[in-house]
């Protein structure tokens, strides 16, 4: 049975890699801008916080849950962050006092889930509208720039040929990586994701593990709200109106994480977020419009979620056939 099952997650990674391997081939033929380093580097760039909430996310996922709120909390988290350091609060302690509203988001978006029963999709929709309606109404719906301090900038700078942000997500990553494969945290995860009754009755408790994911992944997405109010040199409530959560999902599920739970790496996730940045590059060199974008993005959604279900049912087929 476990044969069955890895089979059928190597078969989706494979998948996967194949599928960012013809991106990258097609594009450096139809563009002769593409395939040179400074290129390559930015689109890890632009997908460096995708990549941090997704590492997070991504273990949430396999363990059953699900979480939409990254957006909002990306938003408020960066408007705070420059009303401290407006407010004379020194930076390193104005983006720790930051990473706080992350933390307490993802713990109220996990407890209404584990407490209250909320289906994970309305709770952290529920917690996206609080916290994005929170960033607007401190910021009375202005982006803060003035008053900030000289700083404020931090993350351009470089280390050796890489960005900086570049450089923390692939920390983050690692991290994340580690923290799936090697501890008990991610074994419990695959447990929750595949059976929260029987991992219960193994002695896991489903309940704040549960909690934990929920309480990382919003962490994330106010690592990735700092990084990217300092990336654009200020607070603002419309951080992130592109709709990040989706497309984390999106690369998610591309990467092979099973809807249902379960299932997943965070590898997967990584070539799906690649996937991703790889077309919008694409598309942007080659003037393609961002109402465009959102349409192959639709359509790479959903047929992600249909080859999902059609390999899960091939891995149904052969365990029934091994049983017999």
């Amino acid at each position: 049975m476990k044969q069955a099952k890895l089979s059928v997650s190597t078969m989706q990674r494979m998948a996967t890699l194949f599928i960012l391997v013809v991106i990258m081939i097609a594009l450096s033929f139809i563009s002769d801008k593409y395939l040179n380093f400074n290129n390559l580097i930015n689109i890890v760039r632009q997908e460096s916080t995708l990549i941090i909430i997704a590492s997070a996310a991504t273990i949430l996922m396999i363990s059953g849950g699900m979480d939409l709120s990254p957006a909002g909390v990306m938003a408020l988290t960066s408007v705070i962050l420059a009303k401290l350091c407006v407010a004379g609060v020194s930076l390193p302690v104005a983006i720790m006092i930051s990473l706080l509203v992350g933390a307490v988001t993802g713990l109220f978006s996990g407890l209404l889930v584990v407490v209250t029963n909320v289906p994970p999709m309305i709770a952290t929709l529920g917690t996206w509208y609080i916290t994005k309606g929170l960033a607007y109404a401190l910021s009375h719906s202005y982006a803060i720039v003035q008053g900030l301090p000289e700083n404020f900038g931090w993350i351009s700078k470089y280390v050796g040929p890489f960005p900086l942000m570049v450089v923390i997500a692939a920390v983050i990553f690692i991290i994340f990586y580690i923290i799936l494969n090697k501890t008990l945290l991610g074994k419990y995860a695959y447990a929750i994701g595949g059976n929260a009754e029987t991992a219960r009755l193994s002695g896991v408790r489903v309940k704040t593990i549960q909690c934990t994911l929920y309480v990382l992944t919003g962490l994330m997405s106010s690592i990735a709200g700092v990084l990217m109010s300092s990336r654009i040199g200020s607070g603002d409530p419309n951080l992130s109106l592109s709709g990040i959560e989706f497309e984390i999902i999106v690369a998610i599920i591309l990467g092979g994480t099973s809807l249902l739970g379960g299932q997943g790496t965070l590898i997967g996730s990584l070539i799906g977020a690649l996937i991703l940045g790889n077309l919008s590059n694409g598309m942007n060199l080659l003037g393609i419009g961002t109402v465009y974008q959102f349409i192959v993005q639709g359509a790479v959604l959903i047929i992600a979620v249909v080859v999902d279900l059609f390999l899960k049912g091939n891995g149904v087929k052969i365990k029934k056939i091994r049983k017999a």
